[in-house]
């Protein structure tokens, strides 16, 4: 039988830089500046981290079988992943998703100060993914 990692539902910041600790300051800012901007995005979405990994997933209204969620925010040692599970179905027309899997697309992003002059663009695409899941 596999084991699951532990998970934080609805974490605090606190938590969540807890979580981080260990990262690089940059990797760990981004991370919570990412954090900040989808729950102030869709303040309804629900969130559960992985204390072992890292990754926070995000559920705009389903939560399950068809995929577990809208997105995760996920770290890396020199970057964040901004993932959305149907990214290929965003609009994106300032081409910022990566990626060529069927559904999943990422943002890369190396710094808060990233998150924030692209907050608007991220916002977009945070916004069209919780509305696929209505």
């Amino acid at each position: 039988m596999a084991k699951t990692h532990p998970h934080i539902d609805q974490p605090t910041d606190a938590q969540l830089a807890q979580v981080v600790a260990t990262k690089p300051d940059a990797i760990a800012h981004t991370y919570l500046a990412l954090h900040r901007l989808i729950v102030e995005t869709v303040p309804d979405v629900k969130v559960s981290v992985d204390e072992h990994d890292g990754a926070i997933g995000y559920a705009a209204r389903q939560w399950g079988y068809d995929g577990w969620g809208m997105g995760a925010v996920v770290p890396y040692s020199k970057w964040v992943n901004l993932q959305f599970i149907d990214g290929a179905s965003l609009p994106d027309p300032h081409g910022l998703l990566q990626g060529a899997a069927k559904r999943v697309r990422h943002v890369k992003l190396f710094s808060a100060a990233e998150v924030a002059k692209r907050a608007p663009d991220l916002q977009a695409l945070v916004k069209a993914a919780a509305a696929l899941k209505v």
